[in-house]
Order: structure tokens, then sequence, then C-alpha cells
């Protein structure tokens, strides 16, 4: 008994953590390949899949632990141990590739899923175990989302497929080469910087954009709504807007769909504030969220009403992401920058406050970024949070004006009620953030 407690307590505990991890990750990819042949391509295709399965539940997971084991003896063996495993596993996937090619299923996905299996086990010993974590998601996401990824694909045009190669141009290849030195006033003008908010503030709008093109259409006016405020809420405002003017009978749904995008908004200016400024994004969680839930519950309420008569129409947005918004938006952010400090040295915090106003008629997310990166400065935290404040509460009066104004009065009774919560619960976070 005691020689059995001295092996127990003796056993290296990491190592077992480790262990377990690889295995857990084989056993979860082998599970998705082996649900993907004999359930899910089966329910597409009634052929015998059975025949081309080159892997599944068990196999998989035995490849996790050859990876880990091949791992944990190179150790006294030397890496050479390691190397030789490995190249025999890949003639194994050769060999099997071309079987699969010989009865004419040219697929490779399971032969290179095993690959992985294999690498993740081996990086398991090694105790990189968030990183494989983390990639054996990815894998598994890549893998489960075959069909709608296909259909994703089927679905984009010329220009959205241009559109994401240049958001990868302008994030990788441009970026890293922008000087990271202030010039101008003050040094206000930092490319790197700019170009960092270009690249945060495209990469959500392109975000918003796919999404609304995948899950927007057919829908609902409410998922719509709130999918469109990610790209321009201010776009899916004008278009409900004009709607609603031709067809009285939706005017519930449509309004649900303009008060859900204008809240969304809220919280997009979040996500960029804690993406750039952490600190700041903390104190401004409250306040945002509490102007976004009051949308969002108007919108809620609406929501009985809209079901009635749901709109079969989708907000027009256009694709928001080319190198002319690109170079607009850094242009205006610029601008903003300049603006702000301008105002603050002439008129003190009046000043910045009316140079938010301004700013937030147009566009809030250049605001809400040069106040995230200004709040950094001393003296300058709870003037960049009244700052945001007002220019989100502006661009929102500016989308209840483009509702009334378009839509006509019958829209304005409706969306009136959450303009006027969202304006009061800003307006409150305004009060808030000031005296606290």
């Amino acid at each position: 008994m005691e020689e059995l407690n001295e092996v127990w307590y003796g056993t290296d505990v990491h190592l077992l953590v480790r262990f377990a991890v690889a295995v857990g990750i084989g056993f979860l990819i082998g599970l998705e390949r082996e649900f993907a042949k004999t359930v899910r391509e089966r329910a597409v295709d009634d052929t015998n899949t059975q025949e081309k399965q080159f892997a599944g539940l068990r196999t998989f997971t035995l490849i996790a632990l050859l990876g880990f084991l091949a791992a944990l003896s190179a150790e006294p063996l030397g890496g050479w141990f390691f190397a030789i495993i490995l190249v025999g596993f890949i003639a194994l996937l050769v060999t099997s590739y071309a079987a699969s090619i010989r009865r004419g299923d040219i697929g490779a996905t399971s032969e290179v899923t095993a690959l992985i299996t294999f690498l993740l086990g081996g990086l398991a010993y090694e105790g990189h175990l968030l990183f494989i974590i983390i990639v054996a998601v990815l894998v598994l996401l890549l893998l489960s989302f075959k069909l709608p990824l296909h259909r994703f694909v089927t679905m984009l045009t010329e220009q959205e497929v241009r559109a994401i190669i240049e958001f990868v141009i302008i994030s990788v290849l441009v970026l890293p080469f922008l000087p990271n030195v202030g010039y101008g006033p003050h040094g206000t003008w930092n490319p790197k910087e700019i170009w960092t908010m270009v690249v945060l503030v495209s990469g959500i709008s392109l975000v918003g954009y796919l999404l609304a093109k995948v899950m927007g259409q057919g829908r609902g006016t409410l998922l719509a709504g709130v999918i469109g405020g990610l790209v321009s809420s201010t776009a899916v405002a004008l278009s409900f807007a004009r709607v609603a003017r031709q067809r009285s009978t939706a005017l519930a749904a449509l309004s649900m769909g303009i008060l859900a995008s204008a809240a969304i908004m809220f919280l997009r200016m979040l996500l960029e504030l804690y993406v750039v400024n952490k600190d700041l994004a903390l104190v401004m969680t409250a306040p945002l969220t509490l102007t976004a839930a009051a949308g969002l519950g108007a919108a809620w309420f609406l929501q009985r009403a809209a079901g009635k008569h749901p709109p079969d129409d989708e907000p027009m947005l256009t694709n928001p992401l080319n190198f002319r918004v690109a170079l607009q938006f850094a242009l205006l952010y610029a601008l903003v920058r300049w603006l702000v400090v301008w105002a603050d040295e002439r008129f003190g915090n009046a000043g910045t406050y009316v140079a938010g106003a301004l700013a937030g008629v147009t566009d809030v997310d250049a605001v809400t970024l040069s106040m995230a990166r200004m709040a950094g400065e001393p003296g300058w935290s709870t003037q960049a949070q009244v700052t945001i404040l007002i220019a989100a509460t502006v661009n929102t009066l500016v989308k209840f004006g483009i509702a009334v104004v378009v839509g006509g009065p019958a829209l304005r009774r409706t969306v009136t009620p959450g303009f006027v919560g969202m304006a009061l619960a800003a307006a409150a976070g305004m009060v808030w953030v000031a005296v606290r």
C-alpha cells in the first residue's frame, strides 16, 4: 500500500493534465468526423459513405495519443524519434489519400485534419494547452460548418470577395509599414494609430455586413436591424423609414428594426472602447449598456405588434469596405482628433463637447476612437466620457429625425418612445460620468 501511494503521489500531475487534453481533443475531432461521415454527409448523399471514411472517433483519438507519446518519447531519445514517427504518419496519410482518389473521393479534409490532430497531440505534451485548445476549436468550427460555409461562398459576389481581400491588404500589408510617430499640432496625427482605427472599424463593419448577408435575409426586422446596426444604423433607419411611408401596416415591425439598430450602435461603441482603451470601456459600460437596453427594450415591446404584420423588406446595406471608404474614415478620424485638440485649447471643455456634437452628426466611430485615445492623457478621462455620450446622443437624434422626416407622422409615433428612452438614458449617463 505504501508503494502504491508513493507511485501515485510521485506521478506528474501536469503530465496527466496534458495527456487528458491531448486525448480529449482527439476525441472531439474524431466525434465530429464520425458524425460528418455517418450522419451529416449521408443526409446529403445517399451513397455508402462508410467506404470513404478515413478515420472516425477511435482513430482520431489514437492519432492524438500517438502524437503525445511521440513527443514524450522524443525527450529521452531525441528529436529524431519524433521526426521518424511524423514522417511515417505522413506516409500513411499519403497512402490513404491515394486509395481514396482511386475510389473517386478527392477530398483531403480528413487526412489534413488527422495530421493536425497528431501535431496537436505533440504540442499538448510540450504544454501549449491554451494554444492547442484554440486551434482545436477553430478546426472543429471549420469542420462542423462545412455546408453553411459552402452556401456562404455561393452567396458572395465578386465585389464582396474583393472587399475581404482589401481588408487583408489594409490590415496586414499596410499597417506594419506605417510610422508610429505623431505629426502635426501636439503630435495629434499618428499614421499607425489612425490606420489601426481604420482596420478596427472596417473589420467590425465587414463582419456585420457578412452576417447581415447570411443571417439577416428573411429572418425578420429585429435580427436585420440588430445586425444592420453593426454596419450602419443610419442606413437601417433610412431604409426602413422609406418602407414605412409606403407600408403603414408594417409600422411596428419597421419601428422595431430602427430602434434595434440604433441601440446596437451603443454596444458597437463599447466594443471599440474595449479594444482601444479597456479602462475607459469599464467606466463606460454602465451608461452605454443602459442606453442600448432602453432601445432594445422598446423594440421588444413592439415585437408582438410586429408579429401581426411582418414585412419582407430588409435594410439596404452596401458593402462597407473599400480603399476609398477606408481613406475617408482615416481623414475623418484625423480631422476629429485635430478638432477636439483645437477646440479644447481655444474654448476649454465646452469646445470639446461642441466638437463631439458636430462630429456625431455624421459618425460616432471617429469620435469614440479619438476620445478613447485622448482619455489616456492626464485630465481627459471625464471629458472624453462626456464627449462620447454627447456624440452618441446627437447621432441618435439624427436617426430619429430621419425616421420622422422620411417615415412620416405614423412612424414618428411608434419610434418616439424608444428614442426618447435612449436619449434620457444617455443624458443620465452624462450626468453620472460628470459627477462621479
